[in-house]
């Protein structure tokens, strides 16, 4: 059984807009995890990508912006890990669309989005948020 992604505070950066943003992609890709463990996650599987991908260029030009206004000093880096993430992204899409979204895509999908949210968020995202906190005097 897949687990689907629960929101707790520990996953908080402490910037709102970047806490509600990651909200909705935990909600999102529950709603994949949902479908998934329902049989349904071939057919929502094109839909999911096409708000992820959406949504992810949204959600990491947020943050990206916060990070350039207050001069993040590790801003390259985690630019770089986004831009390996929509390259991730995109060649699951290419995939969908020459074979199809079998259940192997959708559950390769489906790892990867959770390992990749729950790391990204409790790493990166968790050294960001502390030094925007500081660099807004939110301290």
């Amino acid at each position: 059984m897949i687990a689907v992604l629960e929101w707790s505070d520990k996953f908080s950066t402490g910037v709102p807009e970047i806490d509600a943003q990651h909200q909705e992609l935990f909600r999102q890709v529950n709603r994949l995890l949902e479908a998934c463990m329902q049989g349904g996650g071939k057919h929502l599987l094109p839909e999911i990508l096409d708000f992820l991908g959406k949504y992810a260029l949204e959600h990491f030009a947020t943050e990206e912006r916060y990070m350039t206004r207050y001069a993040y000093p590790k801003l390259a880096e985690h630019k770089k890990v986004h831009e390996d993430f929509v390259q991730t992204f995109l060649d699951f899409r290419k995939k969908a669309e020459t074979e199809g979204s079998g259940v192997n895509l959708v559950v390769q999908v489906n790892r990867t989005l959770v390992d990749w949210l729950k790391n990204h968020i409790l790493g990166m995202d968790q050294e960001m948020g502390r030094f925007l906190q500081g660099a807004m005097g939110k301290k």
